[in-house]
């Protein structure tokens, strides 16, 4: 299975499950830290792999970077769950999307010396800037820029990080052992969070009204970090084969699929998911898509 098979399909469980974090933060975990403290959890399951081609001491290099990649993605992940309790997720996690590759190529280009082919330059070209034009929200609470949108800016600059930083473990060690020391430091960078009281009692002393608000949020939090995981495998599986800016380039089909996912909930279930959708934004993101599906294209030939 290539290498864009295997973003493809991984986009398409990442809009799932950015679909159920704004329904989550909305309706069952308002605080952000609580989120991002169960995801880092739920990432420990990728020690699993531990069984396969890992090597349990590849060297402080590595082992470090390995961790600051962990680092790096639990921060992002606070920054997002920030940017999607302030704003739209079609908006919001597009924005990310759009400063990912960026940041990615950059880095890459200082770390690495990678260059992308002239096709590949007009891909990511096309990528980002539906992203960007998807991005933009005017809802009946915001026009514009909003400091949501602040934090999905920082959440893109700390995945590229920790995405790039991945990569030059892959460069070096097996995917099994960049991946699971990964997932380490995601989980060590959350418990900090623990010493913030709201977010201890939020986890472990919940009172009756938290109960309440949650009862039936761990079903939905179990299938939305799962379809998380299953993204997150195959993006780190994917970056241990190409480029890190590529990979992250091909997020704007996640937020394609994301848009139509949330405008139909939207028509069908608006007591549980409703965000507001103009006849100017529905064009705008139609022509998004238009820049997306170039960029695809572009990307495969």
């Amino acid at each position: 299975m290539s290498w864009l098979l295997i973003v493809i399909i991984a986009q398409f469980a990442q809009a799932g499950a950015l679909f159920l974090d704004k329904f989550l933060l909305s309706k069952k975990f308002p605080i952000p830290a609580v989120l991002t403290f169960w995801t880092a959890v739920a990432n420990l399951v990728g020690c699993v792999f531990v069984f396969w081609n890992f090597n349990f001491w590849p060297g402080w290099y590595i082992f470090v970077l390995a961790l600051l990649s962990g680092v790096a993605f639990t921060i992002a992940l606070q920054f997002l769950y920030m940017g999607l309790k302030k704003g739209e997720a079609t908006h919001i996690t597009p924005l990310v999307g759009a400063v990912v590759p960026v940041v990615s190529f950059l880095l890459s280009y200082f770390w690495f010396g990678e260059v992308l082919t002239q096709n590949q330059t007009i891909a990511v070209v096309l990528l980002v800037v539906g992203a960007l034009i998807t991005s933009f929200e005017t809802t009946r609470k915001k026009s514009g820029i909003h400091i949501g949108m602040l934090w999905a800016v920082i959440a893109g600059i700390f995945f590229a990080i920790s995405y790039v930083t991945v990569r030059a473990v892959y460069l070096e060690e097996s995917f099994s052992t960049g991946f699971v020391f990964a997932r380490l430091g995601s989980f060590l960078a959350a418990l900090p969070l623990l010493a913030v009281p709201s977010v201890y009692k939020s986890i472990f002393n919940r009172t009756k009204k938290q109960e309440k608000q949650a009862k039936g949020g761990y079903l939905l939090l179990a299938v939305n970090k799962g379809l998380a995981a299953f993204y997150f495998l195959g993006m780190n599986f994917a970056i241990s084969l190409a480029s890190a800016t590529l990979v992250n380039a091909l997020a704007g089909l996640q937020f394609a699929l994301l848009f139509v996912v949330v405008f139909v909930s939207s028509k069908l279930v608006p007591k549980f998911f409703n965000e507001y959708f103009t006849r100017t934004e529905i064009i705008q993101q139609i022509i998004a898509m238009l820049f997306i599906i170039g960029g695809l294209a572009f990307m495969v030939f």
